[in-house]
């Protein structure tokens, strides 16, 4: 079993000979109608602990976070209770739980959004948890898991279908994955959209460790909506402001950009590093306003280096030709890498534009 992501701090993660992600869940119009609010009123209890809060803009802030908050997620420990034969769900211990919402609210929070992202109640954590196990103890993950599967249960596929899901790859270190979106079935991106969906207020997650099969998790990402914050500057990724180089989309090479209701059809993405010109970009396929959050485009810069930098390495996005609810004509947005080991530059005097 090789490593899956050798610029992330994840010495454990696993993958499977089938890439480990399965597309993105998508929601239709009419669960889009049922669960824009439908955030539960009692989120779980202990779910203020996976709070994050960083300042983009500050070198100090996210190299800080980094190292305080993104570091430590992947320490905690499973403990998972459950076997696979026979089949029991089991639980992790809540300081693993704790620490998946956690690694959302910390790449939202690195995004410019609300890194409040509460835990589910209890039995939305089982199917998610159900579902884990099922792809454990088959081998394989699918948003529609058969009737015939192994540890089959109602619960457990009514969560599948609602959920980012992974197999050899659990708790914090799949939402690393899930960042990345790699794969040659997640060109939207599907995964990343649903983390930093603006108006995510509730998520579950399960998970299964790897000691008789394929760690595996499910993170529900459709049904725990509240209200959507703003996002005056839309949501990119890699973000606005500072980025620690292992955070990159190393694997996948897709940037994105999200701005609900936009039209992408006629835009285009013109990139710098260090005031020089990066050459033309790729894109790929449009996938807008069929279900996967917000409307986004994903592009394939040229010439990129995912490594460690030997300094802080600035480029500048440029997006022009977008239209559509209130996106501006041209905008445009500094992503400063940055190594966190390394020296603090004064890069920035004003802020950012965008």
């Amino acid at each position: 079993m090789a490593a899956v992501l050798a610029a992330a701090p994840l010495a454990g993660a696993q993958v499977p000979p089938d890439g480990g992600l399965a597309p993105p869940p998508r929601m239709d119009s009419a669960e889009a109608a049922t669960t824009t609010a439908a955030a539960s009123t009692s989120p779980n209890a202990g779910s203020a602990a996976c709070t994050v809060t960083i300042d983009p803009a500050s070198r100090t802030s996210v190299s800080n976070a980094y190292f305080g908050v993104f570091l430590p997620q992947s320490l905690a420990a499973i403990g998972w209770t459950g076997t696979i034969t026979p089949c029991a769900a089991g639980t992790t211990t809540a300081a693993y739980l704790a620490a998946t919402i956690e690694r959302v609210n910390f790449y939202r929070a690195l995004a410019g959004l609300p890194g409040t992202v509460a835990l589910m109640d209890a039995t939305a954590v089982q199917g998610a948890q159900e579902a884990a196990l099922m792809f454990a103890a088959n081998g394989q993950i699918s948003h529609s898991p058969p009737d015939g599967w192994l540890c089959h249960t109602a619960a457990g596929a009514g969560a599948a279908g609602a959920s980012n899901i992974a197999l050899g790859l659990a708790g914090p270190d799949a939402m690393v994955a899930y960042m990345d979106d790699y794969g040659s079935g997640n060109g939207m991106v599907g995964h990343r959209r649903w983390i930093l969906y603006p108006p995510q207020a509730q998520m579950a997650s399960g998970s299964i460790d790897g000691s008789a099969s394929w760690p595996s998790n499910a993170l529900r990402v459709i049904g725990g909506f509240g209200n959507r914050p703003a996002t005056p500057g839309g949501v990119a990724w890699p973000p606005a402001g500072y980025v620690p180089w292992q955070l990159l989309p190393g694997l996948s090479n897709r940037w994105s950009f999200s701005w609900p209701g936009a039209n992408f059809a006629q835009a285009t993405v013109t990139m710098t590093r260090d005031g020089q010109a990066l050459g033309s970009v790729g894109y790929e396929p449009l996938a807008n306003d069929i279900g996967y959050a917000d409307n986004t485009l994903v592009w394939l810069p040229q010439g990129m280096n995912y490594g460690q930098p030997a300094r802080d390495t600035v480029y500048r996005v440029t997006i022009n030709g977008a239209s559509g609810n209130g996106i501006p004509a041209s905008l445009s947005y500094q992503v400063v890498v940055f190594h966190p080991d390394g020296p603090p530059e004064t890069l920035f005097g004003n802020g950012f534009d965008g």
